[in-house]
């Protein structure tokens, strides 16, 4: 056990910790007052998505590789991109979004309140700037040994070994079961009038 020491990773406190991190969660949150505050469907859309590329980025500054690229990839790829394409293709008007748009205030004003209350048991608000000295600094566990350090994988290394040789018949047929959607999807919003204008 003496050959493992504890140091500070090196990738996160770099020079990013102070001021990057702190542009990220400020730009996040201002993406999701924009999904909020946003007449229309699209451009609410497109700032979720804003959103989740902030998280994601966030998550990997400070060291969560796997679930930062899991966001990216799960939420802006699959999801955001699905919303995205539904909300165009049903077409919503913004008058009917202008009808109801100030009944919801008092709700979120509620949901809100009922999010910050825990809050403020959860997090101490008194020692702030204490905590905020220790959560800057991000240690790892590493050592001394060199051929520990080689044979190191990352969670996204691991996960990639894994899929690509133990499981590489489940991800070729993922990718088979996701083709089958895609022409699906497509079979299913391509309408005949347009062979028939066509063909006119």
């Amino acid at each position: 056990m003496q050959n493992f020491y504890i140091k500070l990773e090196i990738f996160s406190n770099g020079g990013f910790q102070p001021i990057a991190l702190d542009i990220l969660y400020l730009l996040s949150i201002l993406s999701g007052i924009f999904v909020i505050i946003s007449k229309n469907p699209v451009q609410s859309i497109l700032f979720l998505i804003s959103l989740f590329i902030n998280i994601s980025c966030y998550l990997v500054l400070t060291g969560m590789h796997f679930l930062g690229l899991s966001y990216l990839l799960v939420y802006v790829g699959g999801v955001s991109m699905l919303f995205l394409f539904v909300i165009m293709l049903i077409n919503i008007r913004d008058s009917e979004l202008k009808n109801n748009s100030t009944q919801n205030i008092p709700l979120g004003l509620l949901v809100s309140i009922a999010f910050y209350y825990p809050l403020l048991s959860v997090i101490p608000f008194s020692n702030f700037e204490s905590l905020d000295s220790e959560l800057g600094r991000i240690y790892i566990i590493s050592s001394n040994k060199w051929d520990t350090a080689i044979t190191q994988n990352t969670d996204i290394a691991a996960i990639g070994n894994i899929i690509y040789s133990s499981h590489a018949v489940w991800l070729i047929l993922a990718g088979f079961i996701l083709l089958l959607a895609l022409v699906g999807a497509i079979s299913i919003t391509i309408s005949p009038n347009s062979y028939i204008k066509r063909g006119g």
